[in-house]
């Protein structure tokens, strides 16, 4: 057979053809040998991917043309199968999910070389879903993995490359193009503040974000009561008309026992995201209550306990915070490592030093972050260390305390340091670009607005996004971090019934 004949022939007699191997010139039969194992030199049909071997042998692929050479390769390829959906189940892995869909062990060490970027499989939950493809030959083609509303992990396989041989898997998250949208919600308290919000269409995600910026000052499950009003300025994502994602909290405010506290959403001169009010104090006190994720309080500070192991009365000057064996443990707040190392009693120990006469230490730890020592500089949320049982103590739980000018203090009771405000220098800029945010909460006529700005991705505003019978006014946008505007950002100011 000429090797033209079996180009055109295609893949539809390979599957005869492949009990023939060729000697000579001539055409034998030969269901039972196989190339070398019977003592036969291995021919170009052989080796060729229609037989299922490796490429055409260089004498004859040398004669053939790109078209030609490219047309064997695409007949030969490995069918694709069709997408399946995996859902993933108590107890799985990636690995065992490859398994069970028939992946070999080495598409998954291919897929876990690409690095961080896959990293999100490795953290997958039940109830996850999976969509893949993979060849007939039993190697993966493609995979996606929804990271959230917006984003997606796709892995996909290269063609075959000029030899012949699977290309390389590549990852890459992609992202739903999306319009960001500035909405305000306002309210009045009735019954519960949970079913309040959720009337006013504040979504859950937005109302733990404000529970959590008013942690410091106000308690609102338990403080705010019928008749308390609040109002809040946050973004969401949209996607062909429907939202898709909320976003940030901008600014929000509420009004509960004769007081009113509103909080905006700013940058500080390190970079960071924090809260202020409106005369530029910031919301997040200095130093931290809780620097760990703990279960509950083991023991609490107690001037006059009796010691679980020595069995005598002796102070407790700090608070215990139960909690496994390698919990991560954060630096309460800004400062400078003045201890790192053993003490008795506290087993492994690091004592911060901070602003104003204030210190804290961390007791029992299990082990230090790699490289901490006496003189580091560490930020507020810093791990440094992490939690254990070293020491005098009956299980693992971080011992944490405050001290102001050497004196213990009740991390759960006392009054914690003012954080830092902003600085005079960006004062009046941060007043300016408030305004209108102080504007739509207090509801301000001609203001009931809903600010919109529109993004044709999750880095760029192109403009105002409204209906051609509103007229939109400008003002100045407050600093999002997360979309690495500039001060001079605009925003637009659209009446509220132009929402979608």
């Amino acid at each position: 057979m000429r090797w033209s004949k079996f180009l055109r022939a295609g893949t539809h007699g390979a599957l005869g053809m492949s009990l023939f191997v060729c000697m000579g010139g001539s055409v034998h039969a030969n269901p039972f040998a196989h190339g070398a194992e019977a003592g036969l030199h291995r021919t170009a049909f052989e080796r060729s991917p229609g037989f299922g071997a490796d490429e055409p042998s260089a004498d004859i692929a040398d004669k053939l043309g790109p078209d030609e050479r490219q047309a064997l390769l695409a007949k030969s390829a490995p069918e694709i199968t069709p997408w399946r959906e995996v859902t993933v189940e108590s107890g799985d892995s990636l690995s065992r999910i490859f398994e069970r869909v028939g992946l070999p062990a080495r598409e998954l060490m291919a897929l876990v070389g690409l690095g961080d970027i896959v990293a999100p499989l490795k953290r997958l939950r039940p109830g996850d879903t999976l969509e893949l493809r993979k060849t007939t030959d039993g190697r993966l083609a493609e995979l996606r993995f929804e990271l959230d509303a917006i984003r997606t992990l796709s892995i996909t396989r290269a063609g075959l490359d000029a030899e012949g041989s699977p290309g390389a898997l590549h990852a890459e998250v992609t992202r739903l193009q999306t319009q960001t949208r500035t909405l305000t919600a306002r309210g009045t308290v009735e019954g519960s503040l949970s079913r309040s919000l959720a009337k006013a269409g504040l979504p859950a995600a937005v109302s733990a974000e404000l529970a959590h910026i008013y942690r410091y000052r106000a308690n609102l499950s338990r403080q705010m009561h019928a008749g308390d009003r609040f109002s809040v300025v946050y973004e969401a994502e949209y996607a062909h008309g429907e939202r898709v994602a909320t976003g940030p909290v901008l600014a929000a405010s509420i009004t509960t026992g004769g007081r009113n506290l509103k909080a905006f959403r700013a940058v500080n001169e390190e970079g960071e995201i924090r809260y202020y009010d409106a005369e530029g104090k910031a919301y997040e006190p200095s130093l931290s209550r809780h620097p760990v994720n703990y279960s509950r309080i083991s023991s609490p500070y107690n001037p006059d306990r009796l010691h679980p192991i020595l069995h005598i009365r002796r102070p407790h000057w700090g608070v215990d915070m139960a909690a496994p064996r390698g919990t991560p443990i954060r630096a309460a707040g800004d400062g400078v490592v003045k201890f790192i190392g053993r003490r008795h009693g506290y087993g492994r120990i690091v004592q911060l030093s901070h602003f104003d006469g204030y210190s804290t230490r961390y007791g029992h730890m299990y082990q230090f972050v790699d490289g901490l020592k006496r003189g580091d500089h560490v930020k507020k949320g810093q791990v440094i260390g992490y939690v254990g049982a070293t020491g005098e103590a009956t299980g693992p739980h971080l011992h944490y305390e405050i001290r102001l000018n050497g004196r213990p203090q009740n991390p759960l009771t006392m009054k914690l340091p003012d954080g830092h405000p902003l600085p005079k220098s960006r004062l009046a800029a941060y007043t300016n670009r408030i305004q209108p945010l102080i504007a739509a909460l207090d509801d301000v006529p001609n203001m009931n607005q809903t600010l919109v700005a529109s993004s044709a991705g999750a880095n760029a505003r192109h403009g105002c996004t409204q209906a051609s019978t509103v007229n939109a006014t400008f003002a100045l946008a407050p600093h999002n971090l997360q979309r690495n505007h500039s001060l001079a950002d605009l925003f637009c100011v659209v009446s509220s019934d132009t929402n979608a």
